[in-house]
C-alpha cells in the first residue's frame, strides 16, 4: 500500500498508482450521486482500492436503511481488520463506524473533523452535508458548505455539485434568493445535478409557487428513467404541489404511478408515500384511502425490527397508528425511547400526538403537536417534510374546535405564508371557527 494525494491535496492508501484514475472518478460520481456500487464491491475483481470502499460504505450509509448500513458495517470491519496506518483512511473509519452503529452526531463531528484538516476532501464534506440532513442541524449544514466552496478552483469537477449542497443549506435556513442563485450555478455546470435540481423545487415550494413547482418537474423529469437518483422523491415534491392546488386527482395518479412505483421492493422510498397519504387525509377526509394504507403497511410490517433511524422510525409509526397496529406501533416507540438521548420531550409529544390524531383524540393531538411542531427538526428531514407535523397540528385543533390552539399553529407556523386553495380552505375554518359560540379555550403548555 502507498499513500498517493488527489488533485485537491486529499491523501489516499491505494495499491498503486494507477488507482487514483479509479479515485477520482468515484469521487464526482458520490457527490453526484451517482457512485457505481458494483465497481466499489470488496466482492469485484480486482479489488477495489480502499478509497473507493470507504465511499461505498459512505452511499450505502447515506441510504439509511438497515440492510445497507448492514452491508456498510461489514465494509467497516473488514477495512478496520487490514489495520490502515493512513491517519485519513483511519479518521475516515472511525466516523463510519459511529454512523453505522447509530451515532450520528459523532459521525458528522468525525467527519467535519477530516474536512477541517483537509479542506479539499470532497467526499467527507458531502458526507457531513448528509449527516446534518439526518440530524437536522441547518445551521452547520449551512456554515460548512459555505466554507467549502470556496477552497475549490472553478474548473473542479465538484465544484457545481457542491454548489449544489450549498443551495439546498441556503434555502433551509431561509436563504431563498441566494438559494435560487446557486442553484442557477450548479445546474448551469452540471444540468443533471438532480440534488441542485431538488433545492430548487424547494427555492419554489417556499415561495408557494405551486404551479411553477409542478411545471418545472415535469419537464425536468420528462424523459428520465426509473435509475434516476431521487426519482420517487422528485414525485413527491411534485405531488405535494398539486395537492395544495387541490389538484386531488392528480395526485392520486403521481402516487400510483410515480411514488409506488419503486426501485426495490424493501425501501425508505416508502418514506414519501406515508406522508403524502397522511396528507391527503388530512385535507380530503372523504377519500377512502384505505387500500392504499393497506398496502403501504405490508411493506413497513418488517421495520419493526429494523428500527435504527428517527426519521424512518416516525413514518414507520405513523403508518402503524393508520391502520390500527397500536401494539406494533407502541413497540416501536418503546425500542426508538430505549436508545436514548434522541428522543426529547417533544418529539415523544409529536410521536403521541400522531397516535391520538387517529384514535380521534383531536384533542390531545393538537396540545401535543402546538407546543412540539416547532422542535421537530431532531428527527431530520428537510423543513418540508416536516411540515406534515404542523398540518396535523392545526387539523387536530380544528376538529377539537380549539381556536386558541389552532390560531397559534396558523401565526407561528410555516404552511401559512403563501396563499392556495388548501390553505384558503384551512382560513375559511379557522375564520368559521373563530366565530363560533361552540369554540373550546386552548391553552398552550
Amino acid at each position: 500500500m502507498t499513500v498517493l494525494t488527489d488533485s485537491r491535496g486529499v491523501p489516499h492508501l491505494v495499491e498503486r498508482p494507477s488507482d487514483m484514475e479509479l479515485v477520482e472518478r468515484g469521487i464526482v460520481q458520490l457527490v453526484s450521486m451517482k457512485l457505481d456500487h458494483e465497481r466499489c464491491r470488496p466482492s469485484a475483481r480486482p479489488t477495489p482500492p480502499v478509497p473507493l470502499q470507504l465511499m461505498l460504505a459512505v452511499d450505502l450509509l447515506s441510504s439509511m436503511e438497515r440492510p445497507a448500513v448492514l452491508q456498510a458495517a461489514a465494509i467497516h470491519a473488514s477495512l478496520v481488520e487490514a489495520d490502515p496506518a493512513e491517519p485519513r483512511t483511519r479518521a475516515m473509519l472511525a466516523a463510519i463506524g459511529s454512523w453505522a452503529a447509530g451515532d450520528l452526531v459523532t459521525a458528522r463531528n468525525g467527519f467535519q473533523s477530516i474536512v477541517d484538516t483537509y479542506p479539499g476532501d470532497a467526499v467527507s464534506i458531502y458526507t457531513a452535508h448528509m449527516l446534518d440532513f439526518y440530524i437536522g442541524d441547518a445551521p452547520h449544514m449551512l456554515a460548512s458548505t459555505a466554507e467549502a466552496i470556496e477552497v475549490f478552483a472553478a474548473d473542479d469537477p465538484v465544484i457545481g455539485y457542491l454548489n449544489g449542497l450549498h443551495a439546498f443549506a441556503l434555502e433551509e435556513n431561509g436563504l431563498i434568493t441566494a438559494a435560487v442563485e446557486r442553484c442557477r450555478i450548479a445546474l448551469a455546470l452540471n444540468p443533471d445535478d438532480i440534488y441542485a435540481m431538488h433545492a430548487m423545487v424547494h427555492c419554489l415550494y417556499e415561495t408557494g409557487r405551486h404551479e411553477e413547482g409542478s411545471r418545472y418537474i415535469r419537464e425536468y423529469m420528462r424523459g428520465r428513467d426509473g435509475s434516476t437518483p431521487m426519482r420517487i422523491h422528485i414525485w413527491w415534491h411534485y405531488a405535494l404541489f398539486e395537492l395544495y392546488a387541490d389538484n386531488i386527482q392528480e395526485v392520486l395518479a403521481c402516487y400510483r404511478v410515480g411514488i409506488r412505483r419503486k426501485t426495490s421492493l424493501r425501501s425508505t422510498e416508502d418514506l414519501d408515500a406515508v406522508t403524502l397519504l397522511w396528507r391527503l387525509a388530512l385535507v380530503r377526509p372523504s377519500l377512502d384511502l384505505s387500500a392504499y394504507w393497506r398496502s403501504l403497511f405490508q411493506d413497513w410490517k418488517p421495520y419493526l425490527e429494523e428500527s435504527w433511524y428517527l426519521f424512518n422510525d416516525f413514518h414507520a409509526y405513523i403508518t402503524y397508528c393508520q391502520v390500527g397496529e397500536y401494539r406494533r406501533a407502541d413497540s416501536l416507540l418503546k425500542a426508538v425511547m430505549a436508545r436514548g438521548k434522541e428522543m426529547s420531550e417533544e418529539m415523544v409529544d409529536i410521536f403521541l400526538g400522531f397516535r391520538s390524531f387517529t384514535t380521534g383524540d383531536y384533542a390531545d393531538a393538537a396540545a401535543r403537536l402546538a407546543r412540539s411542531f416547532h422542535r421537530a427538526f431532531p428527527m431530520g428531514g428537510s423543513n418540508a417534510q416536516r411540515d406534515v407535523v404542523e398540518l396535523t397540528g392545526i387539523e387536530a385543533a380544528l376538529r377539537s374546535q380549539n381556536y386558541e390552539v389552532a390560531q397559534h399553529i396558523h401565526d407561528s407556523g410555516r404552511i401559512f405564508r403563501h396563499q392556495s386553495p388548501v390553505v384558503q380552505a384551512y382560513e375559511d375554518r379557522l375564520a368559521a371557527l373563530r366565530t363560533s359560540e361552540n369554540h373550546t379555550q386552548g391553552v398552550l403548555k
